[in-house]
């Protein structure tokens, strides 16, 4: 998804900037300049809200500040590289070092969760951080999204169908969550549910072992429903579900379905607030 967003003059290697609020007043010129923005002031305004809200740094030395305004001209993601880092106002994660910074129009929601939840996942992996932090030029990143950027192969289907997906282990929800948007899935319900299995083996006495005579009580599951139009991106899904530690080929971890659905009465598509 990269490759059709990136633009070379938003990647910027070592600026002499030392503070997150001269980061964010000179980011938000350089995009003005280039025409990304319309409004500097308002723009910058809707950044440091989102800030307010929480810090943006959520991974030791990586960064994603982003807003979504109608001052935007059009989706844009900006990389910034600090080899020593810069005071990011988090002291639990120390000097930021990789800055992803976005920012999104109205309309473009969908594609923006998007380029979120692939930096998100790419951003946890140590190598993917080493490349980007040894970097010399705007084309070195280059090379580097484009070796880790894949995209859902396209498909003439015209389908519609029902994803119902079983988790045994709800603290991989979150990760989930981030896989289902990157392929972009932004329709999904939850539901609390307990497996069959788990009901036996915790809370019926004639059926449990030691679990239920430890007087266990059943592990919760997840069931998630979402819709797709494109079975290419539950084949997506099921890999990056398996990057994130949850392979659905082995016993016990969980499963997906694909129901075809004939018709649906209403909007399943739901905006998500940021």
């Amino acid at each position: 998804m990269w490759k059709n967003i990136i633009d070379k003059e938003l990647i910027i290697i070592n600026p002499e900037i030392s503070s997150k609020k001269e980061l964010f007043e000179a980011m938000t010129n350089h995009v003005y300049n280039l025409d990304y923005i319309l409004n500097q002031k308002k723009f910058l305004k809707a950044l440091n809200d989102r800030e307010d809200m929480s810090n943006t740094e959520l991974i030791p030395g990586i960064a994603l500040p982003h807003a979504r305004s109608d001052s935007v001209e059009k989706l844009f993601m900006s990389i910034i590289i600090f080899t020593n880092g810069i005071d990011y106002k988090n002291e639990e994660m120390g000097p930021a070092k990789i800055i992803f910074f976005f920012g999104c129009t109205e309309s473009q929601n969908k594609e923006y969760l998007q380029l979120l939840a692939q930096s998100n996942r790419l951003l946890k992996k140590k190598k993917f951080r080493e490349a980007l932090l040894n970097s010399k030029t705007p084309d070195d990143v280059i090379k580097i999204l484009n070796q880790y950027d894949d995209e859902i192969v396209s498909s003439d289907e015209k389908e519609k169908y029902l994803l119902i997906m079983t988790l045994n282990n709800i603290d991989k929800a979150d990760d989930v969550m981030n896989s289902m948007i990157e392929v972009g899935i932004t329709n999904a319900s939850i539901l609390d549910s307990t497996s069959m299995a788990r009901k036996l083996a915790y809370e019926m006495p004639i059926f449990a072992g030691l679990s239920y005579m430890a007087q266990g009580k059943s592990k919760e599951s997840n069931v998630i429903l979402a819709h797709v139009e494109n079975k290419n991106t539950v084949n997506k899904l099921a890999e990056l579900l398996k990057e994130n530690g949850i392979n659905l080929d082995k016993k016990g971890v969980g499963f997906i379905q694909i129901i075809r659905v004939e018709n649906i009465i209403g909007s399943y598509e739901e905006d998500i607030e940021l």
